[in-house]
């Protein structure tokens, strides 16, 4: 159950709003064992209907205000829903998440909230069936970031991944995990950049890089062609899949932030890709160097494919 303020606000949360998320916070923090039964809270609200950009501009007050109060959390993250960030504290977690009405804020024992979440991912209802729904907008978290040092990391934290059954999952599972950096980076960690490298074990060991810039923010896609030889059709070849320009051998496709459907488009070219390429299923390719601006550890459940 949530409570608090109606979702139908139509714009950013304003500064009551935000302090109240912030004074919240703190007793959250403070008294974890007395506030631990209490449901979660809506702090920011989304209007219906409201899309990336503005449920981005409706979250970042409220976050300010918590880090203000809290200091960086021990985990940045996001899930299909919104955030995911997590600020521990001892045996406890008090944690903010995206819902359907907006971002909420709860205290969880550590050792139950893991468990909770890790039923919902090895519970067999993400990725096992091509035939069913691919359940990567189940994930606790798409992605988790930890800055802290190597012997502070969480216990509590669900690090392995799913691989999608089908290339329609794993367009699904791109997607969501896409959108997501896009909606959250900016607030969580604003003006850097996220990016990963995939490869197909049938065009080893060519490889495509995947990417998110703020500034200017833009999806960016690069597939490395330069010991290809330019044979007759093969820029015809590659503009149909989706490629924008070549520069220096890299193959390159752009998708602003204000394009709606960025992260999907983004997606549809990576799959298109590396079937064109051979690959017969999501299983066969590899991501490696997951990392936000070279700095922490990024863990990416929701990316949909092995993680070398």
């Amino acid at each position: 159950m949530v409570i608090g303020t109606s979702p139908s606000l139509p714009g950013p949360a304003d500064t009551g709003a935000a302090a109240h998320a912030a004074a919240r916070a703190r007793s959250l923090y403070d008294r974890p064992d007395a506030c631990s039964d209490a449901p979660a809270e809506l702090v920011a609200p989304y209007a219906p209907g409201l899309g990336r950009a503005g449920r981005r501009e409706a979250l970042r007050p409220v976050y300010e205000a918590l880090v203000a109060e809290l200091g960086e959390p021990t985990l940045y993250g996001g899930s299909a829903a919104g955030p995911s960030a997590r600020w521990h504290t001892g045996a406890h977690v008090v944690l903010l998440a995206g819902g359907p009405q907006g971002a909420t804020l709860s205290v969880h024992t550590a050792s139950d909230l893991h468990g909770r979440e890790y039923s919902t991912v090895e519970s067999g209802s993400v990725g096992w069936r091509a035939e069913g729904p691919h359940g990567f907008d189940a994930l606790p978290y798409l992605w988790l970031l930890h800055r802290g040092p190597e012997r502070g990391w969480p216990a509590f934290r669900w690090d392995g991944h799913h691989t999608a059954a089908s290339w329609e999952h794993l367009e699904s599972s791109l997607e969501l995990l896409l959108d997501s950096w896009m909606e959250q980076l900016p607030v969580q960690a604003p003006g850097e950049w996220a990016s990963f490298v995939v490869g197909c074990a049938r065009d080893w060991p060519r490889h495509l890089r995947v990417g998110y810039s703020q500034d200017p923010g833009r999806l960016s896609l690069m597939v490395d062609h330069r010991t290809t030889a330019g044979g007759p059709g093969l820029e015809e070849t590659m503009r149909e899949r989706g490629w924008q320009v070549c520069d220096g051998g890299w193959w390159r496709a752009e998708f602003p932030d204000e394009d709606p459907s960025a992260a999907r488009s983004a997606a549809r070219l990576l799959v298109a890709d590396v079937r064109a390429r051979g690959s017969v299923c999501p299983d066969e390719l590899v991501a490696w160097e997951p990392t936000v601006n070279d700095r922490g550890h990024l863990w990416l459940p929701g990316i949909g494919m092995p993680v070398g």
